[in-house]
């Protein structure tokens, strides 16, 4: 192991020690568990991976690049940023029971485009033609 990965592996590991606390993992919408969610009010009470619970509302951030988009009946909805990519993480509670689905969304690419063929002085078009 080089000095530079026990000097990064030290920084994340000694605090937690001393502290007596593990590393907290990061929060993503895969990390993040549903108790609770109230439909009309556009709320759901969620447990982090560090044991908290927190009150999440539409527009509330998640993790390093994900927002709340939507919450309904049986359903949490989250956009995660990943480079140009936005992915779509739907989370269902059913029967208290948690289920995470993934949608992609890439940008949209615009259709090829072609030149028109070249014409010559008398009108004709240019390329292999047979005569």
């Amino acid at each position: 192991m080089n000095r530079f990965a026990i000097i990064i592996v030290s920084a994340i590991l000694i605090p937690a020690i001393v502290s007596g606390k593990e590393p907290a993992k990061p929060i993503s919408a895969d990390t993040i568990q549903v108790l609770k969610i109230a439909a009309q009010d556009e709320r759901a009470v969620i447990k982090t991976p560090d044991g908290k619970t927190q009150i999440i509302k539409p527009g509330d951030p998640v993790g390093a690049s994900g927002k709340v988009t939507e919450i309904a009946t049986d359903r949490v909805v989250v956009e995660e940023k990943k480079g140009n990519e936005t992915e779509k993480v739907i989370i269902r509670l059913i029967n208290g029971k948690q289920k995470v689905e993934r949608l992609k969304k890439t940008g949209e690419q615009a259709p090829a485009m072609f030149a028109p063929a070249e014409k010559n002085v008398k009108g004709k078009t240019k390329g292999n033609s047979i005569h």
